[in-house]
């Protein structure tokens, strides 16, 4: 048998009303309405739901059972309803993904040609900004996930980790310190490249030379991954980046790792979405999208074999 989502909703408003009456106000029918409409679920359920015999409306043991089973079903059919309303504006309303600086310029490329592949009408963009403002555009509704390399502030989040990728510090490929075994007392003639402000790049890198007892280190502030990675390849210093940004140079020998124990932590790849608004059709297709490519064979970068300390 098919229960009747009409009758499973007004059951559940009797019971939390505790009464007929009551409930009716709420639904906005009859009293013999309610009543007639919670009779004929017990009869198609063959069983009594609700104990009449008190001033109170109370549900019986098969009727607490229903109950608690009836709040999934009902929420279920929310979200249906909701799914339905987001697949009617696909076509018309862009997918517009947030992500910090690092994330969009090396992580989302092969996510975004595999969406490109499966919806190729699909319009959408990628809004790139630190972790405070995307956190502000997911709250404002103008975005629905963020890319971002730390989880957001729980409670009006929802955080995802898709993967751990390795932090290096790069130098030019015939700086005499790369191949080498080195202590953190090595680098201290360096001149340290610096992210913008704000960047999560940036904090690490100045409390690892903190950590290092070098925070009277030398810096110089560049812009974005690119621009570090250019001031070290043209030799104004060394600076920290994903090893993921910069594998073709590492593998053509244009830039080199300095191997410095005790080495950079690894950054999470992490996606948040809001609470705020329920996600689009296309948001929802995006985040299993995510946890695909980025678990598939080959996306990650190995860090290569150091040799024992």
């Amino acid at each position: 048998m098919r229960l009747n989502l009409n009758q499973l909703a007004i059951f559940v408003q009797v019971i939390e009303c505790e009464g007929f009456s009551a409930a009716s106000q709420v639904l906005f029918l009859s009293q013999s309405s309610v009543s007639k409409q919670v009779q004929n679920l017990e009869i198609a359920l063959r069983t009594q739901l609700v104990d009449r015999s008190g001033p109170k409306i109370r549900p019986t043991l098969a009727g607490k059972v229903l109950l608690a089973q009836t709040k999934e079903v009902l929420a279920l059919a929310d979200q249906a309803v909701k799914a339905v309303h987001a697949a009617a504006l696909l076509g018309e309303e862009p997918l517009t993904i947030g992500s910090t600086s690092t994330i969009g310029g090396h992580f989302l490329p092969p996510v975004l040609l595999e969406l490109r592949r499966r919806e190729p009408a699909l319009q959408f963009s990628v809004a790139v900004s630190t972790a405070e403002q995307l956190a502000e555009a997911l709250e404002e509704g103008r975005t629905g996930i963020g890319l971002t390399g730390s989880p957001l502030p729980p409670g009006r989040y929802r955080s995802e980790r898709l993967l751990s990728e390795d932090m290096l510090l790069i130098c030019p490929a015939d700086h005499p310190l790369a191949g080498q075994d080195l202590t953190p007392a090595d680098l201290a003639d360096e001149t340290f490249l610096l992210r913008e402000c704000g960047s999560q790049t940036r904090r690490q890198l100045t409390d690892l030379l903190q950590s290092w007892e070098l925070s009277g280190a030398p810096t110089l502030d560049l812009w974005g991954t690119e621009g570090v990675k250019e001031g070290v390849r043209i030799g104004l210093g060394v600076g920290l980046v994903p090893r993921r940004s910069v594998r073709l140079e590492l593998r053509h020998g244009v830039l080199a790792e300095l191997a410095v124990r005790p080495a950079p932590e690894g950054r999470a790849v992490t996606v948040n979405w809001t609470l705020a608004r329920p996600l689009t059709a296309y948001e929802q297709m995006l985040l299993p999208l995510l946890r695909e490519v980025t678990r598939a064979p080959g996306h990650d970068i190995p860090a290569p074999r150091r040799p024992p300390a």
